[in-house]
């Protein structure tokens, strides 16, 4: 009966590996792409709060990838 649960585990586990297996390269390849071209950056701000003096925030965006927060400076 430990033997058959065995095998049917490992059999499970081995079918869910190769089902994924496809969808894992398709993955790998995006990955694997360059960097984008030049991001668009610009200031963000003021942002107050009534115990903080006033800050700018500097981000980036990356087409196809996202935003990037590169610092902050106080106003």
């Amino acid at each position: 009966m430990r033997r058959m649960i065995l095998v049917l585990t490992v059999t499970a586990m081995l079918l869910a590996t190769l089902l994924t297996l496809p969808a894992g390269a398709q993955m790998g390849e995006k990955g694997g792409e360059e960097e984008p071209n030049t991001p668009e950056c610009s200031w963000y701000g003021p942002f107050e709060e009534p115990s903080w003096d006033p800050w700018w925030e500097y981000w980036c965006y990356w087409h196809g990838w996202g935003w990037e927060f590169v610092f902050w400076v106080y106003d």
